[in-house]
């Protein structure tokens, strides 16, 4: 009796060593899905691009074909929606501004990534972008998105030269920028105007605040603009067709989506302002908290720069993604950044949305850019 009561107990702790074992290395293994925002434009046909490579990598390294679902959308709706959303939220991975990624560390929304690359990994990416970022972190630097003018061939060379002409009575119902109230694009406007007058926008912002008189004579000038505009447009899906029609003669457009659109036959050439090129670092994926598939969204967040990765992104256009050390950049890139005098505006935007002001921000852009008041 006593020895098979010893018997029994051997077979019970081998079957619970077996059983934890086996736990042990599910948990070394990654879900087979998982759900990734993308934001919309190029950042989406990227994601789409790596959807099989990276399910290959996850096969060959894991023995899962982890199958990604891209989920495109407007960041600030997505944004939103993950705040509503939260504690539970239905992407593991997430493009989002950088002001949300700051945000969300607050709100403990994210895993950090810093721990997840080595020292000499980590130092492969742009020091400068990474502190510009200010991320903690959380996220690598992604791209850099500049903010150029959109002119057509009919448009004499060296007729347009400034942001300042979208005002030119020459041009009148002829221009389009994007509106503040429709995407974080139309926030450049407010920043052209800012670097043409020669403004101090910190005043603008005090203690919780935002300083309407301090800040009236730049929103006044983007009025202008707005008065001599064809339409305020809503991001590319509203620049396209009116460039290519040629309705409009000239349109603030993102320089990566103008190259695109130029080898896509569209008869437009590019003209940085000489005032300079207003221009923002964008962060790469950040990792939700609540992942239900934790290993293979940090995977994933990785994998956007590999060799594979940067084939993709030559692949797709993704023009303007910042490579890391020693990873080469698109010829186009290379020869538009080394002339370009970029404005970088992270900061001022971080502060137009914070959420302090940002409200205020847009009651005053609706009520003298949009009503002209």
């Amino acid at each position: 009796m006593y020895h098979a009561r010893k018997i029994a107990a051997a077979v019970a702790v081998s079957a619970l060593l077996a059983s934890s074992t086996a736990f042990a290395q599910d948990q070394q293994k990654p879900g087979p899905d998982l759900v990734v925002y993308t934001g919309t434009g190029i950042p989406t046909d990227f994601a789409d691009a790596l959807v099989q490579p990276f399910s290959d990598y996850m096969q060959e390294k894991y023995g899962v074909p982890v199958h990604v679902q891209t989920v495109p959308g407007q960041i600030p709706t997505v944004w939103a929606q993950l705040q509503t959303e939260w504690p539970n939220p239905s992407g593991d991975v997430y493009w989002l501004y950088n002001q949300n990624i700051r945000a969300g560390i607050e709100k403990g929304y994210w895993l950090p990534l810093r721990d997840k690359f080595t020292d000499d990994e980590w130092a492969q990416f742009d020091p400068e972008a990474m502190k510009t970022m200010d991320t903690q972190g959380y996220t690598t630097p992604m791209e850099i998105s500049a903010w150029v003018l959109a002119v057509q061939n009919s448009v004499a060379e060296g007729r347009v030269t400034s942001m300042s002409d979208l005002a030119d009575p020459e041009f009148a119902h002829r221009i389009t920028f994007d509106s503040a109230l429709s995407v974080g694009s139309g926030y450049n406007a407010i920043a052209a105007a800012v670097a043409i007058r020669g403004d101090d926008w910190h005043t603008w912002f005090k203690d919780g605040k935002f300083d309407e008189d301090a800040a009236r004579p730049a929103f006044d000038m983007v009025k202008g603009w707005a008065q001599n505009a064809l339409t305020l447009t809503q991001g590319s899906g509203s620049i396209r067709p009116l460039l290519r029609r040629g309705e409009a003669l000239i349109s603030a457009w993102w320089w990566h989506n103008t190259v695109e659109e130029i080898s896509s036959g569209t008869p437009i050439h590019i003209v940085e302002p000489k005032e300079g090129v207003v221009a923002l670092v964008q962060s790469g994926p950040v990792i939700s908290a609540k992942t239900k598939n934790p290993i293979a969204a940090v995977e994933w967040a990785k994998f956007v720069y590999s060799d594979a990765a940067a084939k993709a992104a030559q692949d797709v256009g993704y023009l303007n993604k910042l490579p890391r050390q020693g990873e080469p950049a698109s010829p186009e890139w290379e020869e538009f950044s080394k002339n370009a005098k970029f404005l970088w505006v992270d900061d001022f935007r971080d502060a137009l949305l914070d959420p302090a002001y940002n409200q205020q921000v847009l009651d005053l852009y609706n009520r003298v850019v949009i009503q002209g008041q």
